[in-house]
């Protein structure tokens, strides 16, 4: 029997496991090494898809299945296929070219199950692509033959809030499922997507009697709220730590996960068995 036995720790990546610089702290590394030798399943809780962690393994390696596509997916590292997934239906196709010419500066990024492609291209895309490492796969959105699993649009910080009003104005606002995942990225889900979804989706495929959910931003929400403790960092936006159980002391830079591994290796995390 192991001292974490049954628990399932989930953890945002960007501005909650990672640090400004992209990195996974010592630290960090060290408690989780900790909790999952010691029975704990760990994993990631992202909006990336599996391509886009490939980065974040050599730093450490989930000992349980990943929730991908900010819930629209779970994506077992063993296998290196997923349990489990959803698509967006045909339709979405339209809130692609609404976007297209309604808001014409927003780029477009779409996601299959295996591919990435690369619609409408400005500075913010080409810099995810750069940062993540993915290859040049440019081509119009009606081109695509494959099932979209989500859709990236990506503008400018002060252009964000004008681009979600527009979008709640549309007919099909509430067909699919719209999420802030960055101050430059707002996403198109299946309707029923999100972390939380996927969590509790990952509890019951694991088997896990607790869970422990940490995130940071507006597409973290549901995760931290669909835990058995919900954890926001304390650089977390206003509408995480609203929902959270606990506020980290530290903040991503400063080992935020390990602060959590401690308070469940001290017992300050009650844990219904």
């Amino acid at each position: 029997m192991g001292k974490f036995d049954g628990i399932l720790l989930a953890t945002d990546l960007d501005d909650t496991l990672l640090t400004s610089d992209k990195r996974v702290s010592e630290e960090n590394i060290e408690a989780l090494k900790y909790f999952m030798d010691n029975g704990g399943l760990f994993t990631f809780a992202t909006g990336r898809v599996p391509k886009g962690v490939k980065l974040i393994r050599p730093y450490i390696e989930p000992n349980a299945p990943m929730v991908s596509y900010n819930g629209g997916a779970i994506y077992d590292f063993k296998s290196e296929d997923f349990l489990w997934l959803a698509h967006l239906d045909k339709g979405a196709i339209r809130v692609m070219e609404y976007v297209d010419k309604v808001l014409p500066y927003a780029g477009i990024e779409t996601s299959t199950q295996k591919a990435i492609y690369f619609n409408k291209v400005n500075h913010i895309v080409e810099e995810h692509k750069a940062l993540e490492k993915f290859p040049d796969n440019y081509c119009d959105y009606h081109d695509i033959k494959e099932p979209i699993m989500k859709v990236i649009f990506m503008v400018e910080t002060y252009q964000i809030e004008e681009f979600k009003e527009a979008l709640s104005r549309a007919e099909f606002y509430n067909d699919y499922e719209f999420i802030q995942s960055s101050p430059w990225y707002h996403e198109l889900l299946p309707k029923g997507a999100s972390k939380g979804a996927g969590l509790l989706k990952l509890k019951e495929i694991t088997g896990s009697k607790f869970t422990v959910g940490m995130g940071d931003n507006e597409n973290d929400v549901t995760l931290v709220k669909n835990a058995d403790f919900g954890v926001a960092v304390a650089n977390a936006a206003d509408c995480v730590k609203e929902v959270a159980n606990c506020i980290t002391k530290n903040d991503h830079n400063n080992h935020a996960v390990a602060e959590v591994v401690k308070m469940l290796d001290m017992g300050k995390i009650e844990i219904g068995r």
